[in-house]
């Protein structure tokens, strides 16, 4: 049986002329166009010059589509929550409680690994593995884990670091994961407790919190659950509707990487802490978004980007005005933070829903807005029906592939009882895609597709597209 969808494949926008319209109708332009099928689902705040001179609240809390998102919705911040994490690292810091320099063994002394300084795991230069890639069985899936189970298996399991600290920039959550660990351990208080003193408090971010949903007797009244698109139902879901996502109760108890949940609202509050030096003098904030080395003297940076301590940035000068960022991406949320010293700008995007747009086409229209240039277009992403395939086309496409060019990098590509497919690169969990016909496969989680190759009858192997670029896998069982 063949399920199609009738869906827009994707919405253009291309905002109409410029003339006779102030800054907030363009927003509002911006949003209302982007929202034509009624799916888009978030918090957005624009401010220019310190105050707030643009906020919208679209979509719902759920997929049962009860409670609007309003500007009391709590958001998983996802890797937002890291400038937060870094913030307490550096307050610690100020008050001589710590150094950057410091090996962690200092705080951690049954790890197996040394010469891994506090300022390798704020620059993601510690070359400790990434601790969502674990080996399934080295986390008890059967409870909620926290911080510290985590750090049992880094101090049981990890032998060594992948580089010699400081010889490269590779992003690991487990280096924001150990900070948060010691910033308990030199403040004497739980992570939630001392951030809830010393960051959101002064701050005045009431709806803020190191959080865990999934954990028993959580307050859930004004929280945005995440949502993905399935492909199958043709509807969105919330994210702990999907096998695949099994991973995100297992990793719930986390926190320093993510694991802070906060409004819209709550976040220009946290903006203004930091303009007005209410958590940190500036100088001493600078440290997190100031250029720094790797061992052979190049910038550490990310995808061309430079990071810092929980930021990313583009201006290598240490000036003050230098725009300043950091996005999210956790299952069912994508969330951006964007500031500017000098202009006082800050543009905040929470959204709650998979599948509809990103955050960086997002930041650049709204950018363009205030610059009161002409708005790029911007592309809605793809949602797309699935077919169902008998037995033998899924298990034609089961096995092992390894990528030409590296051979330890590989994909599998297995099946469950029902014949839900999923797809495994090296390093990473499985993720469910979806059959377009017998050859192809598609990702909702991500925009990426798999297209398998055929010869006398026998798949031999798979090519992987994603951001423009083909990786080509071969089958090798």
């Amino acid at each position: 049986m063949i399920r199609f969808i009738i869906f827009p494949a994707f919405l253009c926008l291309n905002i109409l002329s410029l003339t006779a319209q102030t800054v907030q109708q363009r927003l509002d332009s911006l949003f209302q166009f982007l929202n034509t099928d009624s799916e888009l689902s978030g918090a957005f705040l624009v401010v220019d010059s310190g105050k707030v001179i643009f906020e919208k609240y679209l979509g719902f809390e759920n997929s049962e589509k009860t409670n609007k998102i309003t500007s009391n919705s709590r958001f998983e911040l996802a890797s937002v929550s890291k400038q937060f994490t870094a913030m307490a690292i550096m307050q610690l810091e100020a008050q001589r409680k710590l150094s950057y320099e410091d090996d962690i063994s200092k705080y951690f002394p049954h790890i197996k690994f040394r010469n891994v300084r506090i300022k390798h795991l704020l620059r993601n230069t510690s070359g400790i593995p990434e601790f969502l890639a674990w080996a399934p069985q080295w986390i008890d899936r059967k409870k909620i884990n926290t911080n510290q189970d985590f750090l049992k298996v880094i101090e049981t399991k990890i032998d060594s670091t992948l580089f010699k600290p400081g010889n490269q920039y590779a992003y690991s959550n487990t280096n924001y994961l150990l900070l948060a660990l010691i910033v308990e351990k030199v403040s004497g208080q739980s992570f939630a407790t001392y951030m809830q003193q010393y960051i959101f408090k002064p701050a005045g971010m009431e709806n803020t919190a190191v959080f865990s949903a999934r954990s028993p007797n959580a307050n859930l009244k004004n929280y945005a659950k995440g949502m993905a698109y399935d492909a199958k139902t043709k509807r969105f879901k919330n994210v702990d509707d999907f096998p695949a996502f099994s991973y995100l109760t297992y990793f719930d108890g986390g926190s320093g990487p993510y694991g802070i949940s906060s409004t819209a609202q709550d976040l220009f509050k946290w903006n203004q802490a930091i303009q007005n030096n209410t958590l940190l003098t500036r100088q001493n904030f600078m440290k997190a978004i100031t250029v720094d080395t790797l061992n052979n003297g190049n910038s550490i940076k990310m995808a061309g980007l430079y990071y810092g301590f929980g930021w990313l940035f583009t201006d290598s000068t240490n000036s003050e005005s230098k725009m300043h960022f950091h996005t999210g991406g956790y299952p069912g949320y994508k969330t951006i933070n964007i500031r500017d010293f000098k202009e006082q700008k800050y543009f905040i995007a929470l959204m709650n829903k998979w599948n509809t747009i990103d955050v960086y086409p997002l930041t650049s229209a709204v950018n363009a807005i205030l610059q009161k240039r002409k708005t790029p277009v911007i592309e809605r992403e793809k949602l797309t029906g699935a077919i169902v395939l008998m037995e033998f086309q899924i298990k034609q496409l089961l096995g092992t592939y390894e990528y030409t060019k590296q051979p330890e990098l590989k994909f599998k590509i297995t099946a469950d009882d029902d014949g839900n497919l999923f797809a495994q690169l090296s390093g990473q969990s499985a993720i469910e895609v979806y059959p377009r016909n017998d050859l192809e496969l598609f990702y909702t989680a991500v925009q990426a597709e798999l297209k398998f190759s055929k010869e006398n009858d026998q798949i031999t192997a798979l090519t992987l597209y994603q951001n423009g670029q083909e990786l080509k896998f071969n089958k090798v069982k």
